[in-house]
């Protein structure tokens, strides 16, 4: 069988160290819109991942996913975390990496300068992404502009 580019064996040692050591808040929400990424690139494959729009994933969760990738095989830990925090820095980012708050609303883990459906306004650390109710910050900034007109 052919590996995929990336893809290394594994201990479920290696992979528990790395997923306890990950906050249990930390999440990734996609917002629906295609990826800037290289097609087949270990950010795209580990990001790919995360499946459905606005349905939070805790990073602890896609860690162990990324590291089952492939029968036999997956992507490194440190790797997947690295390709989240690098893509916040996309032109766009539509995977948001957030803290869920103990109000149930998830928040910007970092600023990201370039969030998809924000209109070009960056997003600061701490920003709601989603509420406890699961609307998106886009509704937010669309309700937002419509009471400005």
């Amino acid at each position: 069988m052919t590996r995929l580019r990336g893809a290394e064996i594994l201990s479920e040692a290696r992979v528990n160290e790395a997923v306890y050591r990950t906050p249990a808040d930390h999440y990734v929400i996609w917002d629906g819109n295609p990826c800037p990424a290289r097609a087949g690139s270990l950010r795209s494959r580990a990001l790919a991942l995360v499946e459905d729009p606005w349905a939070p994933v805790q990073v602890r969760d896609l860690l162990r996913r990324a590291a089952a990738i492939e029968d036999g095989a997956g992507l490194d830990p440190d790797m997947v975390r690295n390709a989240l925090r690098l893509h916040q820095t996309a032109h766009p980012a539509v995977y948001l990496l957030t803290r869920r708050i103990c109000t149930g609303d998830y928040v910007a883990l970092t600023d990201i300068p370039w969030p998809y459906g924000c209109k070009n306004q960056p997003l600061r650390a701490g920003a709601v992404v989603m509420d406890r109710n699961g609307a998106p910050m886009t509704v937010a900034l669309k309700d937002k502009d419509m009471a400005r007109s």
